[in-house]
């Protein structure tokens, strides 16, 4: 028995990782193929922007699929349906590039790439069932999630350097192939549901937990605020290693790859947070400060260890937050309401995304890369420190309650 389960989670756990390396490698390709045809920092900040979109839109849509199919055949659609926009997309840009085709094929792609891992991070305790196992997975799935924005961007530019669009279309569907045969070997529970919600109440329950709540809540205002800032400031950051320290594409992915340092230091202290039981409070307040201060040294001091070195901190704070979002959403609420909790924090953190670009590419029509990435950064350290404020607040208040 013991051996089944430890194969199911392994299962489920390789299904995640190759699903979020065709993420985050498309996600860094976009960007670079349209700078490549504009050289226009206002188009690779407009395209940023559009890559997370959908996550604004999916959520009822998960909810709708959710209540239509099992989970094991939704997922399965959209791996099929992945790998038709990878054939559409190996046939057409065999011949040339067509940036509003190209367009609408990365919010086609990317509404999949959304449902897909929304949906796969709902069925984690339809697969695994026990709490221990549970927090163990979701650590190493919030690792992957802070890893392949670092990594991806040195597959995706390895994959650009070295073969066209066509041709990467054609790995990233071979990709979706093997991902198909994973989810039909996967064993998921299917829960029956006697009632079954509509689509708009669904995703309303889902705030409604988030909200009663008090740190989830505390912890998804905060990602909110600080995702428009930093995203913002990472749309940019692509163009300002071109524009300033003159990278080619293999380089720009190797300086994201570096951050993995970061990130592996970031699991550590990520697992001394619950086994020393630290204030999580305190931890995502801090982080966000230091964060911050990160990203303002980036642009002042021009240099591309340093610049390097800050993005690897960031990283290793992206992956203690992950840590802990993930651990407290996955043990905060019953199965039946992960899924509807998991599209609705969706819709919180990343409608931010767009939003950050929208602010990136206003502020890039008046001032350069370097002062936009200062600006950006600035704010995110006012909220860094609003954030510490409620978090010593509300301390205050918990204990004169408890």
């Amino acid at each position: 028995m013991f051996k089944l389960i430890h194969s199911q989670s392994s299962l489920f756990f390789f299904s995640y990782i190759i699903n979020a390396m065709n993420n985050w490698a498309f996600k860094f390709i976009a960007p670079l193929a349209l700078y490549a045809e504009t050289q226009s920092l206002q188009m690779m900040t407009v395209s940023y922007g559009l890559l997370f979109t959908p996550n604004v839109i999916s959520p009822p849509l998960v909810n709708f699929i959710d209540g239509k199919f099992t989970r094991k055949t939704s997922l399965l659609i959209l791996n099929f349906l992945g790998f038709a926009l990878c054939i559409f997309g190996l046939s057409y840009f065999r011949y040339g590039f067509d940036s509003t085709v190209f367009l609408i094929v990365v919010f086609a792609f990317c509404t999949v790439l959304t449902l897909f891992q929304t949906l796969i991070h709902g069925v984690m305790k339809d697969v695994i069932h026990d709490k221990e196992t549970i927090e163990s997975t979701s650590r190493r799935v919030a690792f992957v999630d802070s890893l392949f924005p670092a990594i991806g961007p040195l597959i995706g530019s390895a994959m650009l350097s070295t073969f066209n669009y066509s041709h990467i279309f054609f790995i990233i569907g071979m990709v979706y192939c093997l991902s198909f045969i994973l989810i039909c070997i996967l064993r998921i529970s299917e829960q029956e549901k006697e009632i079954k919600e509509s689509v708009i109440a669904k995703t309303t329950n889902g705030f409604k937990l988030i909200i009663k709540n008090p740190f989830i809540n505390f912890l998804l205002a905060r990602f909110f605020l600080s995702n428009i800032a930093l995203h913002g400031f990472q749309s940019v950051l692509t163009f300002y290693l071109i524009d300033k320290f003159n990278l080619v594409d293999i380089k720009v992915g190797v300086f994201f790859a570096v951050s993995a340092i970061g990130l592996i230091v970031g699991v550590r202290l990520g697992r001394l947070i619950y086994s020393h039981n630290i204030n999580k409070w305190y931890v995502i307040s801090v982080t966000g400060i230091v964060c911050a201060i990160c990203l303002i040294i980036i642009p002042l001091a021009g240099n591309i260890f340093i610049a390097n070195l800050a993005w690897c901190i960031v990283m290793l704070l992206s992956s203690i937050n992950l840590i802990v979002f993930y651990t407290e959403r996955q043990t905060n609420f019953q199965q039946s309401d992960t899924t509807s909790v998991i599209a609705a924090s969706y819709v919180i953190i990343y409608s931010a995304i767009p939003l950050g670009s929208a602010v990136a590419f206003f502020l890039s029509r008046y001032v350069n890369a370097s002062e936009t990435m200062l600006i950006l950064g600035i704010c995110l350290l006012f909220i860094g420190l609003y954030f510490l404020y409620l978090s010593i607040k509300n301390q205050k208040l918990l204990r004169e309650q408890g």
